[in-house]
């Protein structure tokens, strides 16, 4: 607002802003000052973003690495240009609008995580019994491997405790209507799929363990 009145209302770092978003109000701040040298610091700023973002593809192709022999035997660099093409994909679409993209897809992230802390946790302090339960040197046999049943199974509990206790300005759950003031109420979606995903996990991990002893 100050900077508003300072200049007659003209406020060109708002209007950088609407136009762009951040980048716009980056452009209103260095090329109006800078001038070409602004727009060169512009450039420097956009690739400092690919280098940043550089650890986490590659983290990527580790991942999936990790999933079976099949998808290890896939070179890691083929991974990580896939990861870039998905990303690119999500990038240019969501461009106009990055902020909120960015904002539901960190939601999205935060409610993935709940759940799997509910299942991991429970195997952990239940089931494994602490560290010494597990045996690293069955991470690449399946046959020696829990199938993953009760796992799925219990994703789908926490699932449902998400869609129920999410409060998001697309979607608002039936019970968190409940939990605060209409028509957003009250965002309960990571409490309600921790203890879903939790509970499920217990009564599904026994059935597992029972029907296939591992």
């Amino acid at each position: 607002m100050s900077a508003t009145a300072g200049n007659g209302g003209d406020n060109r770092y708002q209007a950088g802003y609407d136009a762009s978003g951040t980048g716009g109000l980056l452009g209103a701040i260095l090329i109006y000052h800078l001038g070409t040298f602004g727009k060169f610091c512009l450039v420097i700023l956009a690739l400092s973003i690919i280098a940043n973002n550089c650890p986490n593809i590659y983290s990527v192709a580790l991942t999936v690495q990790v999933l079976s022999r099949y998808t290890l035997m896939v070179p890691r660099f083929i991974w990580t240009a896939i990861g870039t093409g998905v990303y690119i994909a999500i990038a240019i679409p969501g461009y106009s609008h990055f902020e909120t993209v960015l904002e539901n897809f960190m939601n999205f992230i935060g409610y993935w995580l709940a759940i799997y802390e509910g299942i991991s946790l429970t195997d952990h302090f239940v089931f494994k019994r602490g560290f010494g339960g597990y045996q690293p040197e069955h991470y690449d046999q399946p046959d020696k491997l829990p199938p993953g049943i009760a796992a799925v199974a219990a994703f789908c509990g926490g699932v449902a405790g998400m869609v129920t206790g999410m409060s998001q300005s697309w979607f608002v759950g039936p019970i968190a209507l409940h939990a605060g003031k209409a028509p957003l109420g009250g965002d309960v979606g990571f409490e309600l799929e921790f203890a879903f995903a939790a509970t499920s996990y217990l009564v599904f991990r026994p059935i597992e363990l029972k029907y296939f002893g591992r």
